[in-house]
């Protein structure tokens, strides 16, 4: 194939089209790739469809804590030494985790969505306001984990090690867009509107002043999007009532919605 630019006749690289018999050897793959690549062009993929919102509905979730997910959110804190009991108790209470986020038109909240072979989001949460239906990839770790390295204050491995899994998780979404949004009776992940580039939030540790967690939150923030929370934020968060119309997290970042 001549491209234009030297002698002789040719087309231009932009307009070449790859046609594929249907019985060919590669026909699955450059489907799927050009399925991916008009994923990718959606320009407003955050204005799903009412039966895509409709799909969701197993995981549609009220936005305000009960007494007894309060309760058992402190439980678990005061005595978890890993992360698996807080996965439980947000399993469990998943109002504790819609509630941080703002979703004025109903929020949704999907535990252990699996990413392919080899990745799996502690939770995904989507909250839906005026301007469309946006997602949070969330990671959990363990309450006793510090965020920082007591000698140089930089991040600590536990935080490394939840940046690099949301940042898996993001790759993966880039070469997976039409497989992630597709409904799950279409053997899709049932993700509508999901975005490659969609906001982290890592949950770890608990309060301490030792820890250089504003300068850590700050500059994952700047450089990748990515949120980092305690548990005692959490919990903070299910306390405030300011959240019931906009999530504490929302808030404290200074996000609207026309920047959802």
């Amino acid at each position: 194939m001549n491209f234009r630019g030297g002698r002789g006749g040719g087309g231009w690289p932009h307009l070449v089209k790859h046609i594929a018999k249907a019985g060919s050897s590669d026909y699955a793959e450059l489907r799927r790739k050009a399925r991916e690549e008009a994923e990718a062009r959606n320009a407003s993929p955050e204005l799903v469809s009412a039966s895509d919102l409709t799909r969701l509905d197993r995981w549609k979730t009220d936005r305000h804590p009960t007494l007894a997910a309060r309760e058992a959110l402190k439980d678990a804190l005061a005595n978890a030494t890993e992360e698996r009991p807080m996965q439980v108790v947000l399993e469990n209470h998943p109002s504790l985790l819609a509630h941080m986020i703002t979703g004025n038109h109903r929020t949704w909240v999907r535990p252990q969505v699996q990413f392919g072979n080899h990745y799996m989001a502690d939770f995904l949460i989507a909250g839906r306001t005026s301007v469309g239906l946006r997602w949070i990839l969330v990671e959990l770790e363990s309450p006793t984990h510090r965020l920082t390295n007591p000698g140089n204050h930089r991040a600590s491995p536990a935080l490394r090690h939840a940046v690099d899994q949301i940042e898996d998780w993001r790759q993966w979404l880039t070469s997976n867009l039409a497989y992630a949004r597709a409904p799950r009776d279409s053997d899709g992940l049932g993700l509508p509107g999901i975005t490659a580039d969609a906001r982290g939030l890592i949950i770890i540790g608990r309060e301490d002043s030792s820890d250089s967690a504003s300068e850590i939150r700050d500059t994952q923030f700047r450089n990748s999007r990515i949120e980092v929370r305690t548990y005692d934020w959490l919990l903070r968060a299910a306390e405030d009532i300011h959240s019931l119309e906009w999530g504490l997290f929302d808030i404290e970042i200074g996000v609207d919605e026309d920047d959802w």
